[in-house]
């Protein structure tokens, strides 16, 4: 997770860098949506930046957390069934037959 959370911010970065270029190179650049009039192609590429990080920031934590939780939960659970396992095995054991000529090894 280390890995990904560098290459995350290193293309964060990169991706910062290219709009500060493109708004000092072509500061005149405008794009248009419909109703909302032309505004600086920056201008809209930073937004999707922003939103970008939002995703990286915030949406991706609450997602580990939330695997982080049901990884908790299973692991509960399977504590509890082994526990279980071992009190049946405690209440029925196995019956190992005995030849009455062989020793018993061990």
């Amino acid at each position: 997770m280390r890995v990904a959370g560098w290459i995350f911010t290193l293309l964060l970065g990169f991706a910062a860098g290219m709009v500060a270029l493109l708004a000092a190179l072509y500061p005149e650049a405008r794009f248009g949506v419909l109703g909302l009039g032309p505004y600086p192609l920056w201008g809209w590429l930073l937004f999707a930046l922003l939103l970008g990080a939002l995703l990286v920031f915030v949406w991706l934590p609450a997602l580990h957390l939330r695997a982080a939780a049901e990884k908790r939960r299973l692991r509960r659970e399977l504590a509890k069934v082994q526990k279980e396992l071992e009190d049946l095995r405690k209440a029925h054991p196995e019956e190992v037959p005995r030849i009455p000529d062989r020793e018993v090894e061990g």
